[in-house]
């Protein structure tokens, strides 16, 4: 029974570092566009740099990111990644309080933050499998579901106090999200350590490159895993980006918002995730997981359609909440997949090539739309990427396996993936 205790205590100091984590996370998912467009006043093909900017980290650095995990003592690493990236917001309320900072410095201190944030995200993902197998009996999707709703209700949090943006100021904010970062560190330092698996450490050490390229390996003569991949990285180039980039030049131009409607379009959409996930981890696990995920693609297409014609902001609301729902099913499966296909000793690397797919192409998509947007304007714009992404979804149909994947459930340890 003490032991028992003992493991849901695991559970909730991780569950604990993942809520801190992401209501800095929320903070600064308003804070970064409400600074460029409303108080640097930047124009949307420059909001698109900044936003590609400050995703191409994901894109450049994530693969190495979970090389590194596979190889560290997680819970030391994971600490250290959450102690440093608490500088960069302190930095950036330091230069705000100073008022020096520009559109350079803020990429700048962006781009940094992202950087750790490549590293961290492998790493806490990889942590999760440790914890589910001594916690949750090696439940993955129970744990995922658990962690993905957390993560964005944490989120939600975070973007109602990035709200207040334009009541409080941006310094605060900044110091809100630094101290966060701090707590999330602390609640790492309760779980137990988390050595590295003993298959690394029976190997000869091999360079960081070929420990990316097994990860790929794994992924490419995965079934399950590698159309998973696929769709997350189209889709990162067509919702990610171009949702980042969007919707504060929608807020500001379309409809003359501030601070405050750019946070409760980004409650509707992560709260929306986050209620999806938390439902589904009480819910029996989902069996035709490919065709979840598939199904539950089609709402952001549908949002944009609607929003080319120009609908009140509730109804915006609205629509962004439902896509936030369904992306909650998309988001929570494709990840089970991947955890439960990927084996104990190469997880974190396939959890990287994951993470590339679903944030790796929110920097191409967010630098095209920026001068899409420029040139059609946003309620035109939006016709682009729905019309992309109708096409990718037939291709994955008629091409792929994802429409038939299903996945066994209940183990840990690298269940691969099967079509029915």
């Amino acid at each position: 029974m003490a032991g028992t205790v003992e493991t849901q205590g695991e559970l909730r100091w991780y569950m604990g570092g993942v809520a801190s984590y992401f209501f800095g996370s929320g903070i600064q998912t308003v804070l970064f566009p409400w600074l460029l467009t409303f108080y640097l006043h930047q124009p949307a093909s420059r909001v698109g740099i900044a936003q590609m900017l400050a995703m191409l980290p994901m894109l450049v650095l994530g693969l190495f990111g979970g090389a590194k995990a596979d190889r560290a003592e997680l819970r030391a690493h994971l600490m250290r990644l959450q102690l440093a990236n608490a500088l960069v917001p302190a930095t950036l309320a330091g230069l705000f309080f100073t008022d020096l900072l520009t559109y350079e410095a803020l990429i700048a201190c962006t781009f940094l933050g992202s950087a750790i944030g490549a590293f961290t995200m492998p790493a806490r993902d990889s942590l999760l499998t440790k914890v589910a197998a001594r916690s949750l009996a090696g439940r993955i999707q129970q744990a995922v579901t658990m962690a993905t709703g957390m993560q964005f209700l944490s989120q939600v949090v975070g973007l109602v106090a990035g709200g207040a943006a334009v009541v409080l100021g941006a310094a605060p904010l900044m110091i809100f999200h630094a101290v966060a970062l701090l707590l999330a560190a602390f609640t790492t330092y309760k779980l137990p350590p988390a050595p590295v698996t003993h298959s690394h450490q029976d190997k000869p050490p091999v360079s960081r490159m070929a420990q990316i390229r097994e990860g790929f390996d794994v992924v490419w003569r995965s079934e399950s895993i590698r159309p998973v991949v696929l769709l997350m990285f189209l889709s990162g180039i067509l919702y990610i980006g171009v949702f980042m980039v969007l919707f504060p030049i929608l807020i500001r131009d379309v409809y003359a918002g501030s601070s405050l409607e750019l946070a409760f379009i980004n409650i509707c959409f992560f709260g929306g995730i986050g209620v999806s996930s938390m439902v589904q981890s009480r819910l029996r696990p989902i069996r035709r997981q490919g065709r979840a995920i598939m199904c539950a693609m089609c709402m952001g297409s549908i949002t944009m359609v609607f929003l080319h014609f120009h609908p009140p902001l509730w109804a915006v609301f609205m629509l962004v909440l439902g896509w936030g729902l369904s992306a909650g099913v998309s988001m929570s499966q494709s990840r089970a997949i991947v955890q439960m296909g990927a084996t104990d000793s190469h997880r974190a690397r396939v959890l990287s090539v994951f993470q590339l797919g679903s944030m790796g192409g929110g920097p191409i998509g967010a630098l095209m739309i920026g001068f899409v947007i420029t040139k059609l304007g946003p309620l035109n714009a939006v016709l682009v990427p729905s019309s992309c992404m109708v096409v990718l979804w037939l291709s994955i149909f008629f091409f792929t396996k994802l429409w038939r994947v299903e996945v066994s459930h209940g183990s840990a340890s690298g269940q691969a993936g099967k079509t029915a």
